[in-house]
C-alpha cells in the first residue's frame, strides 16, 4: 500500500487507543514508514465520503471574538 500523504511504504500495524470510549482499545491499521501517517478502515470511510455542499453557516470574525473575551 502507498501513503496518500508522501507516497511512502505503508505497513500493517496494531494500535492501542486509550481514549476510545467505545470499549475497544486496540485496532488494526496501516502506518507509513516515512511520515507516520496512520490509516484505518474508519479513516478510509471518512475520506471517501464527500460533503453534499460547502458549509454556508455563519462564522464569527475576530472582532466578535474580542468582544466576547473582553466581556
Amino acid at each position: 500500500m502507498c501513503c496518500h500523504r508522501c507516497k511512502g511504504l505503508m505497513i500493517r500495524d496494531s494500535f492501542i487507543d486509550l481514549r476510545d470510549d467505545t470499549g475497544r482499545m486496540t485496532f488494526d491499521g496501516w502506518r507509513c514508514l516515512n511520515c507516520g501517517e496512520v490509516v484505518d478502515p474508519l479513516v478510509l470511510t471518512h475520506r471517501d465520503e464527500t460533503p453534499a455542499e460547502p458549509y454556508r453557516g455563519r462564522t464569527r470574525d475576530r472582532r466578535m471574538w474580542e468582544r466576547l473575551v473582553a466581556a
